[in-house]
């Protein structure tokens, strides 16, 4: 199939209309030379920034399907590694890749690798720890309706767990622990509406029911809030480095204990946050970083959708180096990397893909787009320079 023919298939992809062969026949295309893949790294981060700033519905596909037609009949497009095609060629490029990696429950046909075991992905597990100790394993299948007479907590592994508050006067706090283990996730909603998602090995404690004057969680870990607004009582993310203070708005806190940073990503709304007797205000689309050691914070300007891709079911690593990249991987898939020569954790890697899919999908995509392999023994991911 000529070039031309693929370049026509592709609005039938981005409508989820191509059938089986016309699917494979793109991504073939994709896979000829080392020029398409240098493409293929780049397209992520140019897509999640179009897709979070809202512009992605704004690309007119079919006009840059006619401008590639009209640039190949005039010239012929030579791709070379570490260089970029500008304007639209670049654009067209990018929308196939997103396309690939966004709707396609397929695996690539691609060269045989080292990883020999398949290790799914991590679903929607937690365990509850009530106020009297007692515990609740939230797994696939199970469900909780318990009336503690202040709250009636409901949910399951699909809804999460729900807290409805009854009109009670609470004399004092009581307080639960929902814990999400690696190769795990979760979703909650807490009693004043708050909504929070919850990362793999990190935990929140809360009350059952919050008090009149403030609404105070505590999380280690990772958790994504969006905040109902109660002007009346400030809701506050205490983690170990650092306090959040928010009166209705969605963020992200990332605060791993084996982590260096404190990491609290503003989307919409603001907040302050405070580390060590100092102030910080953010705006959405900024960042602090909160030392563990030191204290020190750091703000700057982030694509902040990016952080908040996990709770969509999304990785989504923008110039990330490899020994990060297998922290995070590690949590999810609930595997352990060790990397055989060092310098193959410094090398950086760009890529979006559904978190849903198997490690060896992952590992294979990053395997495909980097000059890395990887043996997979038990739950251990052997690095080795390629």
């Amino acid at each position: 199939m000529g070039e031309e023919e693929i370049i026509s298939l592709i609005p039938l992809l981005l409508q989820g209309k191509a059938t089986d062969e016309q699917e494979r026949a793109v991504r073939c295309w994709l896979e000829e030379n080392e020029g398409h893949l240098e493409i293929y790294r780049k397209y992520c981060a140019v897509y999640y920034r179009l897709y979070y700033a809202g512009e992605w519905k704004k690309i007119d596909v079919s006009r840059a399907i006619k401008q590639v037609k009209g640039q190949n009949d005039r010239k012929t497009i030579v791709f070379r590694k570490r260089k970029l095609l500008s304007g639209v060629a670049a654009l067209f490029l990018i929308c196939i890749g997103a396309y690939w990696l966004l709707h396609s429950d397929k695996q690539p046909e691609v060269c045989p690798q080292k990883v020999v075991e398949q290790i799914n992905s991590g679903e929607k597990k937690a365990i509850l720890t009530l106020a009297d100790g007692k515990q609740v394993e939230l797994v696939s299948g199970s469900a909780v309706d318990k009336d503690l007479g202040i709250v009636q907590v409901t949910g399951d592994s699909m809804a999460g767990l729900v807290y409805r508050a009854k009109d009670t006067i609470v004399k004092a706090l009581e307080y639960h622990l929902l814990s999400v283990p690696r190769a795990g996730e979760y979703v909650m909603t807490l009693s004043d509406g708050t909504k929070v998602w919850i990362n793999a090995e990190s935990e929140i404690k809360y009350p059952v029911v919050f008090g009149p004057d403030k609404r105070e969680v505590f999380i280690t870990g990772e958790a994504f809030f969006e905040v109902v607004k109660d002007s009346l009582r400030p809701f506050i993310v205490h983690t170990p480095n650092a306090q959040t203070t928010v009166l209705g708005t969605s963020f992200n806190v990332m605060a791993y204990p084996d982590e260096r940073h404190t990491e609290i990503t503003l989307l919409k709304g603001a907040v302050v946050v405070e580390a060590a007797g100092r102030n910080q205000y953010i705006k959405p689309g900024q960042q602090v970083q909160v030392d563990n050691v030191s204290k020190e914070m750091n703000c700057r300007e982030v694509n902040a959708g990016r952080y908040a891709s996990w709770k969509d079911g999304l990785f989504d690593f923008e110039g990330m180096k490899l020994e990060d990249l297998a922290v995070e991987l590690s949590r999810w898939y609930d595997v352990d990397f060790f990397f055989i020569h060092a310098a193959s954790g410094q090398k950086k890697f760009t890529g979006a893909i559904k978190r849903n899919n198997s490690l060896q999908f992952m590992l294979d995509f990053i395997e495909k787009t980097s000059d890395v392999r990887f043996e997979v023994k038990e739950n251990v991911v052997r690095v080795y320079n390629r």
